[in-house]
């Protein structure tokens, strides 16, 4: 061999640094993980990075009971959840009556495709899952009766639902 070409030697063996991909000359290098040719590592949710997801902390997070004080059966409800992200939403007195609870958009929907209803009385509507560290509030309340009609609900203590339908005064005394 008269003239080599550069980085290798006549018989064709590196002569130059080899990278961590094994080329000759190469311009691969290792990421802050170790990974060559690596994006390095990955954003947490709370803004940190590390080179394994599961290294992230964990969210914070749990659930919320929402509760209801009603006078009237309920047999449909839809509320927003503020101050956290819904991650799931079941049991209480709809998961007892059977109702498909669902969630999406931190917005929680129970109703019964069998025309079932929650009975009139108080207790756990429904358990909301959540991430996020602040404090679960519900918003743009909707229930309804049997028959399709609005029921005039309030929230109290961000989580309670009240509906008070009946006319319980006692008039003429």
């Amino acid at each position: 061999c008269d003239y080599p070409s550069d980085c290798y030697d006549c018989d064709g063996g590196c002569t130059c640094a080899v990278d961590c991909a094994g080329d000759c000359n190469g311009d691969a290098m290792e990421d802050e993980c170790g990974d060559c040719n690596g994006d390095g590592p990955d954003m947490c949710w709370d803004g940190s990075y590390e080179c394994d997801a599961s290294d992230c902390p964990d969210q914070p997070g749990g659930e919320v009971s929402i509760m209801y004080n009603s006078d009237t059966d309920i047999a449909g409800f839809q509320f927003l959840v503020t101050g956290v992200d819904v991650t799931g939403a079941s049991g209480g007195a709809a998961g007892a009556a059977g109702f498909t609870v669902s969630t999406g958009n931190n917005t929680v929907l129970g109703f019964s495709l069998q025309g079932a209803t929650i009975a009139a009385g108080e207790g756990v509507l429904v358990n909301v899952s959540f991430t996020g560290a602040g404090d679960a509030c519900l918003d743009d309340v909707i229930i309804s009766d049997s028959s399709g009609n609005a029921l005039d609900a309030t929230v109290e203590d961000c989580t309670t639902l009240v509906i008070d339908e009946v006319d319980d005064n006692v008039y003429g005394c």
